[in-house]
């Protein structure tokens, strides 16, 4: 039985990276410039390869869409759908609440913070310039850090503790931006900023990949590591302790994870909202609670929302672009609000 559960959950895992690169696919193909799906594989091979291996029925233009402009944005859109999701993972395994999401320690409001800064003044305090990406990743690294600090009591993380102090860091970053903006005379400078806060995938290119791609790697790889530890944690914190599992150095690996997943995700996307919380729960009521089984489909799951949110933005609004963020809160509140009013909420600590 085991072993056809197993073949099954492998075909379910195979069928969903098939349709992320269904989607990924779909993606480079809708535009403003009209592309055959065929053309977008043998322009990749041929930009790859360096040589004609498939003769150019295209015109010289859709090399640089395909490869400059639609691909890197799909490849970062998978990227940060599926370190939302597995960011989200952590969270709701940490605190052991299904409706946490990894902007509770405060990593949008200070991502948006350090990137709003580097829009409208340049760059940090006392730093002349800042790159925006940089100014975004900063921002939510201090955000995390400093929730981190204040939540650690005599060595102890409390979840309750956590969830308030993530709050209040929240809270006093959000002021911060507010601050920025209403103090900036330059509108475009502010407009920029707000669209930035809203979540858009506008201007990525292969430069911002790598950093998402490794930390994605790195996350992953320790959530594979400590599956069996996320399975404990979720049957409370005393039969945890019972068992083994080294609660405090668990929550800070949790913690400094969670908010390095969603920083780098933060600083080249803006504030993208409810994937984190959205894609795990539906995966933890299809796939289950086992963290082994759970963590491939969420982030394969993750990618593909993430994919589908950027095209819907791109498709509703041609030919301007539509910030992903709005998708991905109209998608994800009415789902938010279905869990609240099932009381699918449970809070230990």
């Amino acid at each position: 039985m085991q072993n056809i559960q197993g073949k099954r959950y492998a075909l379910i895992c195979s069928g969903l990276t098939l349709g992320l690169l269904g989607v990924m696919v779909l993606a480079i193909n809708l535009g403003a410039v009209h592309l055959k799906p065929a053309w977008i594989l043998k322009i990749i091979l041929n930009t790859l390869s360096g040589r004609d291996l498939f003769a150019g029925e295209w015109k010289p233009q859709m090399v640089s869409i395909v490869w400059n402009l639609r691909l890197p944005k799909v490849i970062a859109a998978a990227f940060i759908g599926a370190s939302l999701s597995l960011s989200g993972i952590f969270m709701q395994a940490l605190t052991r609440n299904p409706l946490a999401d990894p902007f509770l320690l405060g990593v949008s409001s200070g991502a948006s913070t350090g990137a709003v800064s580097a829009i409208l003044l340049g760059g940090l305090p006392f730093i002349r310039y800042f790159p925006l990406h940089l100014g975004a990743f900063t921002g939510a690294v201090i955000a995390g850090t400093l929730v981190f600090m204040f939540s650690d009591e005599r060595g102890s993380i409390s979840t309750s503790r956590l969830v308030l102090t993530g709050m209040a860091v929240s809270a006093i970053f959000s002021a911060l931006t507010n601050l920025l903006i209403f103090v900036t005379p330059d509108t475009h400078k502010i407009n920029s900023a707000v669209f930035w806060m809203i979540g858009s995938l506008a201007g990525i290119t292969w430069k911002h990949l790598p950093a998402v791609a490794i930390v994605f790697s790195a996350g992953l790889g320790v959530g594979f590591l400590i599956h069996r530890s996320l399975d404990i944690l979720l049957t409370g914190e005393e039969r945890a302790l019972t068992l083994g599992v080294d609660l405090k150095a668990m929550r800070r690996v949790l913690i400094v994870t969670s908010a390095l997943l969603a920083g780098v995700a933060v600083s080249i996307s803006g504030v993208i909202g409810f994937v984190g919380l959205v894609i795990p729960h539906i995966s933890r009521m299809v796939f289950g609670p086992v963290h082994r089984r759970l963590i491939g489909p969420a982030c394969l799951l993750g990618a593909a929302f993430m994919v589908m949110a950027d095209m819907l933005a791109r498709m509703l609004a041609k030919p301007e672009e539509m910030p992903a963020g709005i998708i991905t809160a109209l998608a994800g509140a009415p789902f938010f609000l279905h869990l609240l009013r099932k009381g699918m909420c449970t809070f230990g600590d």
